[in-house]
């Protein structure tokens, strides 16, 4: 299924989609539109969908072979959320619950296509690159350096990747994606620190022109991934 702007998809009672007009907000929070939502109100969930779908929709953009995969992964999502609903307890927030569907969507899909990872299961080392050879991302910047930087994530570990895209282009902090993923502060510490450190190298080598290049001030980094969330209309 794809999503695209003016289009309104909802859930019907069988866990299919129907297309309606787009809703006003309510001024609902997440388990109040879940809790309606689990009573019949098919409403409430799609103002809950329309409510996170930007968020999930950035999630897989960059980590894709395609913008259909990315859309069909979208649709995984909310499917998923679908079949689980009413085994949501409420120990996470219903953000915290759609991510980490989403999370499990997206290592499911690279886990088919790398079959190293099928063999041995390791997200520490394999990357989107490994799994799509020569692909490039469906972010396209104008600009050498920005295009260079999005390339990079790609070509850094799915887990570190994962958490410099939450911190970039959500701005979230490093406790809240601790929170958002379900793992320990310092677990996600690390992977910002060895991802940022992984991701400066590989755009270095891209941009260097001669072997007097200076190294890249990582301050560039964030210079860049603010330069992505303005062109994608994500700040």
């Amino acid at each position: 299924m794809a999503w695209s702007e003016g289009r309104h998809d909802e859930v019907d009672d069988r866990g299919e989609w129907a297309c309606y007009g787009a809703l006003a907000p309510s001024m609902r929070n997440d388990v109040e539109l879940l809790d309606a939502w689990r009573a019949g109100d098919r409403r409430a969930a799609n103002e809950l969908f329309e409510r996170h779908f930007p968020a999930i929709a950035r999630f897989f953009r960059n980590k894709v072979r395609s913008e259909d995969d990315a859309n069909e992964l979208v649709s995984q999502t909310f499917l998923a959320c679908t079949q689980s609903r009413d085994r949501f307890r409420g120990e996470a927030s219903v953000r915290q619950f759609l991510f980490s569907i989403a999370h499990k969507v997206l290592f499911q899909y690279i886990r088919m296509q790398t079959k190293r990872l099928r063999e041995e299961g390791d997200f520490a080392e394999v990357c989107v690159e490994d799994a799509f050879p020569a692909t490039l991302s469906s972010i396209v910047m104008h600009r050498r350096e920005a295009q260079s930087f999005v390339q990079a994530l790609r070509e850094i570990p799915v887990g570190d990747q994962v958490v410099l895209e939450l911190m970039y282009f959500e701005g979230l902090t490093g406790p809240e994606i601790a929170d958002l993923l379900g793992v320990a502060e310092g677990t996600v510490r690390g992977r910002i620190a060895r991802g940022k450190e992984r991701l400066r190298a590989r755009v270095e080598r891209v941009l260097a022109t001669g072997p007097d290049a200076s190294a890249l001030d990582p301050a560039l980094l964030e210079v860049w991934a603010q330069e992505v969330r303005s062109s994608q209309g994500w700040s």
